[in-house]
């Protein structure tokens, strides 16, 4: 319905208060007679500016009155000229007047929800507090800038005082062997581009502590905080000593019946045993290459259980990463078969040429090969690749098995650590070879991994250039150098 310049002016001369609007729809509405003080209580209004308004109203023609002062009755009697007017303003109020009320209605619903919003968030804060203080690992919340803005009952016991004493102060105003050791690591995760990191360290008491550094950032991708989780891995260690121990051990024993098949093998070749038949004799030549091979995993088993660097002098060569990559895919063709496993070999149009300890190389690849197969599922995916990018050799395994947990990722290359999703058999030691294996050629290794969906390792190794080209027994290059000559 129109407002009308007529009815504007009608509202701004005589309907010019809310008290006065609110008074004539109640009387027009409920058809009712009541007093000033009757009307106060209906409308929650003071008695006396409920008068006010009547009064000014008997004034315009809107009401009448019977009576005189606080007996005076009011009531809804509009003079003949204003009626029509009148009656277009009580049609506008009340519309107006269900749709605030709706509106009212939707509003108060809305806050109900948010408030329940609030309590379930509550609640979750809570109980996420409760979680936290239960924890034996120490929790910590650090700003951009290293001040504290939680901790947890054991992050606080770490650095000798109380969640009230530390919170709101940086980790250089504590001057604990902790804090000192934290500042330094927390400086790393600060800087560009930011990454998660984890140290060890072992403090004067003799225990030993790991912590693990996230960077925290917003939707907009700004970064915001870091949450440090500190673990007392002290007994940890010492599992992992005695683990590494009664493996040496167990090496060490196994030598004597390898040793046995060994010369068995070949006492038949040398024919200490009699004439052999071409079968028998290709079978003990097997036995004997096998039990070498086996002899010298055992050897560098005893290496890397028994600390320090883990690997045998190496003995680099220079090759080609793809023909190494192509012989390991090849001899777990069979194994992929019987697990319905889909196995594709990628490989760069040209020859990756590393310089390298081959035999090092290629058992690396075998243990990422076979965790590729072991850990896969029935009908699954298996990709390697050998490729060279901005320089540098990558060798990738992809997988489409049970993936490791994001906050898993930090600790696989651990020795003895198995990842949770890790079902079956296994050491532990696996990738903490490969680990060693890479890094010692000055190369790295990045995983991107996902819960169900699958791993991929990709290996980095520095390329080097290829073999020079021969002609007879002359380099070319010789050769053009003394024709120029």
């Amino acid at each position: 319905m129109a407002v009308t310049e007529t009815l504007r002016s009608f509202l701004r001369e005589v309907l010019d208060t809310p008290l006065k609007q609110e008074l004539l729809s109640f009387l027009a509405t409920n058809q009712a007679m009541d007093t000033a003080q009757g009307l106060s209580v209906w409308l929650g209004r003071p008695r006396e500016e409920i008068q006010v308004a009547a009064e000014e109203l008997v004034q315009a023609g809107l009401l009448s009155r019977q009576g005189e002062g606080d007996d005076a009755i009011y009531s809804y009697s509009p003079r003949e000229e204003v009626a029509g007017l009148v009656d277009t303003f009580l049609q506008l109020y009340q519309t107006a007047k269900s749709q605030l009320m709706e509106e009212l209605t939707k509003a108060r619903q809305r806050a109900e929800q948010a408030w329940e919003q609030l309590r379930a968030l509550q609640w979750e804060q809570s109980r996420f507090r409760l979680i936290l203080s239960s924890m034996t690992d120490g929790v910590i919340v650090l700003l951009p800038d290293g001040t504290v803005s939680y901790l947890n009952e054991s992050g606080a016991q770490l650095l000798s005082s109380s969640p009230a004493e530390i919170v709101g102060k940086t980790l250089k105003e504590l001057e604990t062997p902790i804090s000192t050791l934290l500042t330094q690591a927390v400086n790393e995760v600060a800087q560009p581009p930011h990454p998660a990191i984890t140290r060890e360290w072992t403090l004067p008491n003799g225990s030993t502590l790991r912590a693990n550094l996230l960077p925290v950032f917003d939707p907009q991708r700004r970064f915001v905080g870091i949450v440090c989780v500190l673990s007392d891995i002290t007994r940890t260690r010492q599992r992992e000593r005695e683990q590494r121990e009664m493996l040496s051990v167990l090496a060490h024993d196994i030598k004597s019946p390898i040793t046995a098949i060994r010369g068995f093998a070949l006492s038949g070749l040398k024919g200490y045993l009699g004439e052999l038949s071409q079968p028998v004799n290709r079978a003990f030549q097997v036995i004997a290459e096998q039990t070498d091979r086996i002899y010298e995993m055992v050897q560098q088993i005893v290496q890397l259980v028994t600390g320090g660097h883990g690997l045998p002098p190496l003995h680099p060569i220079r090759f080609d990463l793809r023909e190494s990559a192509k012989s390991i895919a090849q001899a777990y063709e069979g194994e992929c078969a019987e697990k319905n496993l889909s196995l594709s070999v990628q490989l760069d149009e040209e020859p990756v040429w590393v310089y390298a300890d081959q035999g090092l190389i290629e058992r690396m690849i075998d243990n990422l090969m076979s965790n590729a197969v072991k850990y896969n599922s029935e009908g699954g995916k298996i990709w390697v690749r050998v490729l060279k990018r901005n320089g540098e050799a990558l060798l990738e395994v992809e997988d489409t098995g049970v993936g490791i947990p994001p906050s898993e990722l930090p600790f696989i290359f651990h020795r003895f650590y198995r990842a949770s999703t890790a079902k079956g058999e296994g050491s532990g030691l696996g990738l903490s070879f490969v680990q060693q294996v890479v890094e010692a050629h000055g190369g790295r290794i990045e995983v991107n991994s996902s819960v169900g969906q699958g791993s991929l390792f990709r290996v980095i190794l520095p390329l080097t250039s290829g073999p020079p080209i021969v002609r007879g027994k002359l380099n070319l290059r010789r050769d053009k150098e003394a024709e120029s000559k």
